[in-house]
């Protein structure tokens, strides 16, 4: 496959395979060996770029997707007789130490100063929360940050980008497994084709860990990350429509979603650190139908039916149905997970997600609790409650439901709703800690609707 793109701000071309990583591209096509590679598997940010201006991982960026993209590695900011500004702010602070992280450190901080060009410090840390320093050098890594900051550098690093509106060349022989659609309509008429041989490309945050590993071995790809109605967030009459590509930090900026279903938003902002956020898709998320992925769980209590499309129609699967069994979803062969549509009502009802893990910027949940309610006169109504990492993928908790439907809420209620939560969920491990856990999330939601009415 021959692709072109510019990178660091020249045009280039390269005759690469359609699932080389962003990553092998720079390191052994262009000889920039300024990115790292640390995991492998999008979790420490050595390998981190900035994409079309935002900041991913490029061990998670098939080449398929780089075709007609801008891409700015640490090469493109300066050199040892020239540094630019956020370098030497790193170099002045002492900030450099092994040297390892430090060029996914600089794009990260770059992402955010081009963003905001006066962070706070909570904020850088939350910029650079996925790039892991195993020197322990974070605090002089801040002050650098903070430093560049104090100069202007976020008013200075902006810069044009380069894009090409047209698709790569694929072989003769690559045309047979590789496709990239423009629209729906031509995703659904080659899955038709070929059936569960077809393998739908998304964000591909999941995708390379288990490819690596041999767990994933698609025998054909379709690639969607060139369908624009895949990635959109639109009202819908009563419902608001989220496309299967729209990406974690898409559901985290979207205002109606933030305003009328706060607890989806939330599982997004746990969901890892900004650059997986910029990758990661609600599609692969409920599509991998994994026990620990995080955006099922509020959509499990916020009344979400997930869009099915193939050549003939579209259907809509309630939630609850859509998941069938481990790593198995309703899902038909010729069908394409479109999006999923959330009802609104006149008014957002109280509602959360919890999360609980090992790392909180970026990791497989341990326990996930989400809930929504509504009330009146201090009586609970329409309660939902939903958890995650339990078993073999998410699901209601219709026992602790059933247990606080039409009750008054007290203290002594939301010590006996944690309790029935505690013994109402069987988790597959750790069966203490997770009963343990669960309780008391179900408890921090019901005190919340306490210190708020």
């Amino acid at each position: 496959m021959k692709i072109t793109f510019a990178l660091n701000g020249t045009v280039r071309e390269m005759d690469v395979h359609p699932l080389d990583r962003l990553l092998d591209l720079l390191r052994g096509k262009a000889g920039l060996t300024g990115t790292k590679e640390g995991c492998g598997e999008g979790e420490c940010g050595a390998c981190a770029v900035l994409l079309d201006g935002e900041l991913v991982n490029s061990c998670m960026v098939p080449a398929i997707q780089v075709h007609g993209r801008d891409v700015l590695t640490v090469e493109g900011l300066g050199t040892s007789k020239n540094p630019d500004p956020l370098q030497r702010a790193f170099a002045e602070e002492g900030a450099v130490q092994c040297g390892f992280c430090i060029p996914g450190m600089v794009l990260a901080s770059r992402a955010l100063l081009q963003n905001v060009s006066r962070p706070s410090r909570k904020e850088i840390r939350t910029a650079l929360s996925g790039n892991l320093c195993r020197c322990t050098g974070y605090e002089k890594i801040f002050r650098a940050v903070e430093k560049a900051a104090s100069w202007g550098y976020g008013e200075q690093c902006g810069r044009e980008l380069l894009f090409f509106d047209s698709s790569p060349v694929f072989s003769t022989e690559e045309k047979e497994f590789f496709f990239q659609p423009c629209s729906v309509e031509e995703a659904l008429a080659t899955r038709e084709r070929f059936g569960d041989e077809a393998f739908f490309l998304g964000g591909a945050t999941d995708f390379y860990p288990d490819f690596k590993n041999g767990r994933i071995l698609p025998k054909r790809v379709i690639d969607l990350s060139r369908i624009g109605m895949l990635k959109e967030i639109r009202r819908e009459r009563e419902n608001l429509f989220v496309g299967s590509m729209a990406t974690d930090t898409a559901i985290m900026k979207n205002p109606s979603l933030a305003a009328f279903f706060p607890a989806f938003v939330k599982a997004a902002e746990l969901s890892g650190a900004p650059a997986v956020q910029n990758r990661a898709t609600l599609g692969g998320n409920l599509a991998s139908a994994s026990g620990a992925a995080d955006l099922p769980v509020p959509l499990l209590v916020l009344g979400a039916r997930v869009l099915a499309g193939n050549t003939g129609g579209e259907r809509a699967v309630p939630i609850e149905d859509f998941f069938t069994g481990y790593r198995k979803t309703a899902l038909a062969k010729n069908e394409l997970l479109l999006g999923v549509q959330l009802p609104m009502g006149d008014d957002p009802v109280p509602q959360a997600f919890y999360k609980r893990g090992s790392r909180a910027a970026l990791t497989l949940s341990r326990v996930s609790i989400a809930a929504s309610t509504e009330m009146k006169s201090g009586i609970l109504h329409s309660v939902r409650i939903a958890s995650g990492s339990m078993t073999a993928y998410p699901s209601r908790m219709p026992v602790t439901e059933a247990f606080l439907e039409g009750k008054h809420l007290s203290g002594a209620l939301i010590d006996e709703a944690a309790a029935c939560a505690s013994r109402e969920i069987s988790p597959r491990t750790s069966a203490a800690f997770r009963k343990a856990v669960s309780g008391n999330l179900v408890r921090k939601f019901l005190l919340s609707l306490q210190d708020h009415h």
